[in-house]
């Protein structure tokens, strides 16, 4: 797969990141399947979720989905333009006990070198 292609990709998660969480990733794992990129990163929770914690539960679920979506906007904004490449969907995940998140991006047409 085209070395280049993953390098742009980490460097606009990584800034999308910065972006949203004030913070980069602390390392990434990117396969390409066809028109589909899977990425596996860790990264840093918001410290002001975490202040919240079990007390404001429902606060931080809420804040979390709020977060998430805008993430996903920022993010595919950020690949068709950069990339140009059309993006036909985005799927998101955080696992905040171990600060882990996987992101499923799929593209209109096959990644090609």
């Amino acid at each position: 797969m085209n070395r280049n292609f993953k390098k742009q990709l980490a460097a606009i998660f990584n800034e999308t990141n910065q972006e949203i969480f004030n913070t980069g990733v602390h390392n990434q794992k990117i396969e390409i399947m066809g028109n589909k990129v899977l990425i596996i990163a860790s990264t840093k929770r918001m410290p002001a979720l975490d202040a919240l914690g079990e007390e404001y539960a429902g606060l931080v679920l809420s804040m979390d989905a709020a977060v998430s979506v805008k993430y996903k906007q920022i993010l595919k904004e950020k690949l068709e333009q950069e990339l140009d490449l059309k993006v036909t969907s985005l799927f998101r995940d955080y696992e905040p006990d171990i600060g882990s998140s996987c992101t499923v991006i799929c593209f209109e047409n096959l990644i090609t070198d």
